[in-house]
């Protein structure tokens, strides 16, 4: 898949960055202190992108929609816990069946919650319940999340939810950065801003740009979700909608089997 001739790629990034401190936009010419200093202003940059600051008119820890994607887990037999993707910060959404499965969503539960019914019970079976913990870490890597279900799964179910998902650095072979063309002249308003605080210990045009373009794109952004969600009740409610609702989709139970 081809990317927008407009957006701005690593190399971009990283010359205009270089054009700033006043070293040239030509990366060859810059010595090996400063294309240092300039990557570190560069990967500086894209962090407050993705997690941007509280500023007038943009509330603290806005969070991207490019930074939500959905993906699927499949549960393992008789594994009541499974690591996540390294990627995810949290997991922002039940887990879903496939169609075919005819049962509700998994719900989150706190992890205390759902160690009280493990402590109760071990059985296996369709889950109902997950909650979501930190992994022990040393230190030498990222620290991890895993899911844990309840009852633990007796078969390998297809599971579809939606995350927060950490980004790697841009480098010359990831020189993309997330969000794509529409907000190419704010990230790279990011990295001035930074490059502008750091090297000359002041908030100025760059910041002031970076500012008036992050409330512009927060709001175009939050076009990005639904305009239409569905029947709320009453004349003309959707009678699929209804039918599933009131218990097509969701388990029964008769003598002790679910179906």
């Amino acid at each position: 898949m081809a990317e927008s001739t407009l957006s701005l790629s690593y190399t971009d990034l990283i010359a205009a960055i270089g054009g700033y401190l006043g070293y040239g936009v030509t990366s060859g010419d810059w010595s090996a202190a400063q294309s240092a200093e300039i990557d570190v202003y560069l990967q500086g940059g894209i962090r407050q992108f993705y997690y941007p600051p509280a500023v007038d008119g943009v509330e603290a820890a806005y969070e991207w929609s490019f930074l939500k994607p959905t993906t699927t887990l499949t549960t393992t037999a008789d594994d009541a816990a499974q690591v996540l993707p390294d990627t995810c910060g949290r997991v922002l959404t039940d887990f879903f069946f496939a169609a075919e499965t005819y049962s509700r969503s998994i719900v989150q539960i706190s992890e205390a919650r759902l160690l009280s019914f493990l402590q109760q019970t071990e059985d296996t079976g369709r889950p109902r319940y997950f909650a979501v913990r930190h992994l022990d870490s040393d230190q030498t890597d990222g620290q991890r999340l895993e899911v844990a279900f309840w009852p633990i799964p007796d078969d390998a179910y297809v599971l579809t939810y939606q995350y927060e998902a950490y980004s790697g650095s841009i480098t010359s072979l990831r020189d993309y950065p997330l969000g794509g063309m529409k907000y190419s002249e704010l990230i790279v308003e990011s990295c001035l801003a930074v490059a502008e605080l750091r090297a000359n210990d002041e908030k100025g045009i760059h910041w002031e740009s970076f500012v008036r373009l992050l409330k512009s794109g927060v709001a175009q952004d939050r076009k990005f979700g639904a305009r239409y969600f569905g029947p709320m009740g009453g004349p003309g409610e959707d009678t699929v909608s209804r039918h599933m609702v009131a218990g097509s989709s969701y388990d029964v139970e008769y003598k002790g089997t679910t179906y």
